[in-house]
């Protein structure tokens, strides 16, 4: 005797095509029927049924697009060949268990009612697997018998411990949970059963829930909670132990969840606001965070006063921080951390470590690069996993680079890279521009392109951040160093309508290689207007150098490096005395240049 599986079932790519198209007469083009297949895993019934639909349809892409389980013909079909075949006890099971996208013995065994309640002519049916013989038959068991019998179950892993449905028997199974008075299925549903005999559909999603957290799977848990609509539920799972699940690439799930809820649910939960306004931020949606940091401040007015809703002003204050880094706002940066650390619980470690990071970006920014190096070390010290641990390497990266000391960054930016997990948070950007930098300075301009790249295919991941301008910038020096000068030019064009619009703070930096670019190009006018038009001293100094005025260069490079030397900026220091070099040589100071 042959045994048949699902997978003889099934028709190849090749066999899926003559089949639609010479057997059944349809005129489907490769794109169409690889969807086709994809929808019905190549089950040779679906297509058929799906085919015999078709026919009677003009637009048939369309119809494939929407193809599914509930489609009139899979659905008569499967409930009345499949099952409804079936003993009431596994069409309970199969029902209770398509809430899960993938199923395996113990979780099956949280979320149905197995075999606790079965007749024995039922249960009959059924493998003598578990301990207690086949009236206690347990989730495991009921997925073997489900797989013995063919009732579409694919395993996922060799051991058989995970299974899930076909796509199209899902849907089906998804659609009776949904529509079952369980008029067919008598009392046997025990406690999942709700008001007026229907499958309480949320309490299987809270079993599920439950069992995904005890497991550790919190991002599962999440998605049952929600799917139950369990908002408290929901909120702790998405908080975590100390990092949100956002913070753990559940980013677009968590958005997902918040842009479907009423606002009369965000407003009754204030947390909830301030939960969406973190999502947003740091899934880099930056431009509408503040309207729901509002909405937020709007809701807590009616809130309880006590340590919770001080603690929620703390974290809006510490978003709105963080919203001034992206600006480069020193002041506004200084005055939301202060008041954050005012309000925020003393157990609130994540937002207490995001402020402490945001306070040393204010002194970075101030010129008080020691300041800044305290808190970012300390940023280091208590932020544990947090991606503001993340952050504060990579800055401190910034600031050794700033120091010129080149190696210890790279070392620096590299422990950012791998704190940014693989694939890697588009925070780790700002590392790769840092090491693509440090790399066009040692001439390696190879490793300093391939750096470069991948750091912009991870602002390309992130919505109006200035890191964008920054790898213009890093992009037209590398070009210029290429000799592709036209290169370099278009790259800056696109760099100075960005910042323009989004950024205007940094548009000096662009300036200043625009101006290198024009020299290049002997456009010594429109380099001259550029640099004094955005206050730029050394690109006004590298004009008068190219006009052959030496002596106007080291009147204006003399003052600035009087200053660079009293705040002890190394990356200043070493650009003044380059360029006083370069002055005193054209100059012809020839002793000068050398000392």
């Amino acid at each position: 005797m042959t045994e048949l599986r699902v997978t003889d079932l099934q028709f190849t790519s090749d066999e899926a095509a003559e089949f639609l198209n010479q057997v059944m007469g349809l005129a489907l083009s490769a794109e169409e029927i690889a969807v086709l297949e994809a929808r019905t895993e190549g089950w040779i019934v679906g297509l058929q049924l799906a085919a015999i639909s078709m026919q009677g349809h003009q637009d048939a892409s369309s119809f494939i697009q929407s193809f599914s389980g509930r489609h009139h013909f899979v659905l008569d079909y499967l409930v009345e060949e499949v099952l409804l075949q079936q003993p009431a006890s596994v069409q309970r099971f199969l029902l209770q268990s398509s809430i899960l996208d993938r199923l395996c013995g113990p979780l099956c065994d949280a979320v149905c009612s197995v075999g606790t309640e079965n007749s024995s002519k039922e249960t009959a049916l059924l493998p003598d697997t578990s301990p207690s013989g086949p009236e206690s038959a347990s989730g495991q068991a009921t997925l073997e018998y489900i797989e013995q019998t063919n009732l579409f179950l694919v395993p996922l892993d060799h051991e058989r411990r995970w299974y899930r449905y076909h796509h199209l028997f899902a849907d089906l199974l998804r659609q009776r949970l949904y529509q079952s008075t369980n008029a067919s299925m008598g009392s046997s549903i025990g406690s999942s059963m709700g008001e007026e005999g229907k499958m309480d559909v949320a309490a299987l999603h809270i079993r599920a829930s439950a069992w995904y957290e005890h497991n550790g799977l919190e991002i599962e848990a999440f998605h049952h909670a929600a799917a139950a609509n369990d908002l408290a539920r929901a909120e702790r799972l998405v908080e975590g132990e100390g990092v949100p699940l956002h913070f753990r690439g559940a980013g677009t799930y968590v958005l997902n969840w918040l842009a479907a809820l009423p606002e009369t649910a965000l407003n009754a939960r204030p947390s909830l606001w301030v939960l969406y306004a973190s999502t947003l931020l740091f899934t880099g949606h930056h431009t509408v965070v503040e309207q729901k940091l509002q909405a937020a401040e709007v809701a807590l007015q009616d809130a309880q006063s006590d340590n919770k809703t001080a603690d929620l002003v703390g974290r809006i204050a510490a978003m709105r921080a963080t919203l001034a880094v992206i600006q480069n706002d020193a002041e506004t940066i200084m005055a939301q951390a202060l008041r954050a650390q005012a309000y925020l619980h003393p157990d609130n470690l994540m937002f207490r470590t995001t402020v402490t990071w945001a306070l040393g970006l204010a002194h970075q920014l101030r010129g008080d690069r020691a300041a800044a190096s305290r808190a970012y070390t300390e940023t280091i010290a208590i932020g544990g996993d947090s991606i503001y641990t993340t952050a504060a390497t990579i800055t401190l990266g910034q600031l050794q680079e700033s120091e010129n000391q080149l190696s210890l960054a790279t070392q620096t930016y590299k422990r950012g890279l791998n704190l940014a997990g693989d694939p890697p948070h588009p925070i780790a950007c700002e590392a790769l521009l840092g090491l693509a930098r440090i790399y066009y300075e040692w001439n390696d301009l190879e490793a300093a392109q391939a750096y470069g790249q991948q750091c912009l295919q991870l602002t390309q991941q992130m919505e109006n951040v200035d890191s964008f301008a920054s790898y213009g910038v890093f992009l037209a020096r590398l070009l210029l160093a290429q000799g592709d000068v036209p290169g370099a030019v278009a790259v800056l064009a696109e760099a100075e309508a960005f910042v323009q619009q989004n950024f205007a703070f940094r548009m000096p930096d662009v300036a200043a290689a625009q101006v290198l670019t024009l020299l290049r190009q002997g456009d010594l006018v429109a380099a001259a207007t550029l640099a004094q038009k955005h206050e730029l001293p050394l690109s006004q100094a590298r004009v008068y150098l190219a006009q052959g005025d030496a002596s106007a260069a080291l009147a204006l490079l003399e003052p600035l490096h009087q200053q660079m030397d009293a705040k002890g900026w190394k990356d200043e220091q070493l650009k003044m005395m380059l360029l006083q070099a370069v002055a005193h040589y054209t100059a012809a100071h020839d002793t000068a240049a050398h000392d």
